[in-house]
């Protein structure tokens, strides 16, 4: 197939989505993506794609045309800008550039739902389907940036994000709590509701630690709000110090203020963070790791719902251990990958790692059933032979309609 990919999240920052369009590709596809410029890692736009350099590239085979966007910074004032930087630039792109001919339009959305807006231009103007792949719950996913439900700025964003949703063809959900919330908030019909679940890369070979007496604990992913890294942090502090160092891999919107707590809490050399890691590079992490850290905020939405780095703590084959809700926890039950604790139980949590420092043998087999639950649900092949058959279905249906 033809495909536009519009996602403003892309490389050369670190996302799920710069895998997905390599391996569309390798399938034979033909994949155009249009994006913003890079600025997740620093919070600010790389010199070399700046005045207007650098717009149009080739990435692993696909062709990438990029827009002018505000870099997010810190703080929701420039992360809003931001957000709105790109869809108008996007939608004024969408409007006024000539495309390659394409089948269908793909949307990759994490935060912000905002990112679909140029799509909808493209389909109104190119009278093609429109794919959302939902992985971030709008307008839930603001209340992390600090807006209550009831107040006049979220009632806003309330309703963008059902304008949004209404307007594509398919939204396809990476967590089965997705379905229900869309369903009730943005009045969409569940059987337009497909359950996708996201995939992690399986390495050809797990990745064994040699015994060496030593507990290495391993956090790797998106360190922000949702993610909860304090909780990891403050529960390291209730442990015994020795025989054991937590691994922070990765950036984000908390990552500093995470440093100065781990400084407050002096937690010294027993927790190292390590800055953000391409993919391709996490295998060291995993070898050395003896077990995986997890947590989600709960009490709401977003805390029911299953965050992405759990299936590539699966894939890894390591003991999980996490303070998490809703699907997520069904999963490491189900699998048998771990144990967990409700979200938010820093106490138990804490209780959780001694335990594992205490008696490791006792999650021997945590990793390997964990690795099997992921072959049967989370591979690569499974997730892009439904997507294309998703979007095959989606460009029949396209023909018929007049």
């Amino acid at each position: 197939m033809k495909l536009l990919i519009v996602t403003q999240c892309f490389a050369p920052d670190i996302y799920a989505v710069n895998d997905l369009v390599r391996r569309l590709v390798q399938r034979g596809h033909r994949v155009t993506v249009l994006t913003g410029l890079p600025d997740y890692t620093t919070g600010r736009i790389p010199r070399e794609y700046r005045w207007f350099r650098r717009r149009r590239e080739v990435y692993e085979g696909a062709q990438v045309y990029r827009v002018s966007t505000i870099a997010r910074r810190t703080g929701p004032v420039w992360r809003s800008l931001n957000y709105l930087s790109f869809a108008v630039s996007g939608w004024l792109a969408a409007g006024f550039l000539r495309w390659r001919d394409f089948d269908a339009i793909y949307v990759w959305q994490v935060s912000p739902v905002t990112m679909a807006i140029p799509a909808i231009r493209l389909k109104q103007r190119y009278h093609k389907p429109l794919f959302l792949y939902c992985m971030d719950l709008w307008p839930e996913s603001v209340k992390a940036m600090g807006f209550e439900e009831g107040g006049l700025l979220f009632g806003t964003v309330a309703r963008l994000s059902r304008w949004i949703y209404r307007r594509c063809d398919l939204v396809a959900v990476s967590s089965e709590p997705f379905r229900e919330y869309l369903v009730r908030t943005a009045g969409l019909d569940a059987g337009r509701l497909p359950l996708l679940y996201q995939y992690a890369p399986l390495p050809e070979t797990l990745p064994v630690k040699p015994p060496n007496g030593h507990i290495d604990f391993l956090f790797i992913g998106n360190v922000g709000k949702v993610q909860q890294v304090d909780l990891l942090l403050r529960a390291c502090a209730r442990l015994a110090r020795g025989g054991w160092t937590l691994h922070i891999v990765g950036g984000g919107s908390e990552l500093e203020r995470c440093k100065a707590l781990a400084r407050q809490l002096d937690l010294g050399e027993a927790v190292q963070f390590h800055g953000s890691c391409p993919p391709e590079r996490t295998g060291g992490f995993y070898r050395r790791a003896d077990a995986c850290l997890l947590a989600l905020r709960g009490g709401d939405m977003i805390g029911q719902t299953l965050p992405g780095k759990l299936q590539t703590y699966l894939a890894a084959g390591k003991p999980v251990l996490a303070a998490i809700d809703g699907a997520g926890r069904q999963v490491i039950e189900q699998s048998g990958c771990g144990r967990c604790v409700p979200a938010g139980d820093e106490a138990g949590f804490a209780a959780l790692l001694a335990d594992f420092v205490r008696r490791p043998q006792d999650f021997a087999d945590c990793g390997r059933r964990g690795r099997a639950y992921f072959e049967q649900e989370f591979t690569a092949e499974r997730h892009l032979s439904r997507l294309e058959r998703m979007l095959e279905a989606l460009r029949e249906e396209g023909k018929k309609t007049p």
